[in-house]
């Protein structure tokens, strides 16, 4: 048994029991401060008026006003994400880091004061070669219609540290 495997058994079981479960997120909104000061903060959306100005939107552009940037609305992956996998307790996110996406697309839209949600499923948990484990979670945010706006495949590294608290899940 290497050192991974005898202080991560029980975090693994977690993981591996996650796979295939959906969890979805409260609804959220996102209003048109938030998105000014986004656009403040990280320059994404500085100068486009599909953004920032929502009475020149509305006349010109083909969704009822402003959109949310994409970045904004990964951006807020991270509390969707705390929100639906309870799951995931126990284990300490000090050593859960955020290892990219495999896959991010922007497939609509999200208008600003939409109401929208994520559902998160776990596709898989995969040994990492330098230890530790990688688990994949297909993501989508959805519109109140229904509509997916963002889909990807997140990934999480998780180190031997992380499933010190870690327990397998309920149910």
């Amino acid at each position: 048994m290497t050192n991974t495997e005898g202080k991560a058994g029980s975090g693994i079981e977690a993981l591996t029991g996650l796979v295939g479960r959906e969890s979805v997120s409260a609804w959220r909104v996102i209003d048109q401060e938030t998105v000014d000061r986004y656009a403040v903060v990280s320059g994404d959306g500085e100068g486009e008026w599909i953004h920032l100005d929502p009475e020149r939107a509305a006349r010109e552009a083909p969704y009822g006003g402003t959109i949310v940037p994409g970045f904004l609305q990964v951006a807020n992956l991270t509390r969707l994400f705390g929100e639906t996998m309870p799951g995931f307790a126990g284990i300490d996110p000090n050593h859960a880091l955020n290892y990219g996406f495999d896959r991010l697309r922007f497939v609509a839209p999200l208008p600003v004061g939409t109401p929208f949600r994520a559902r998160i499923k776990v596709s898989e948990v995969r040994p990492h070669p330098a230890g530790g484990y990688v688990a994949k979670q297909d993501v989508v945010l959805e519109r109140e219609d229904g509509k997916p706006t963002l889909a990807g495949e997140w990934l999480f590294y998780m180190g031997e540290k992380a499933f010190a608290g870690a327990k397998p899940p309920q149910g």
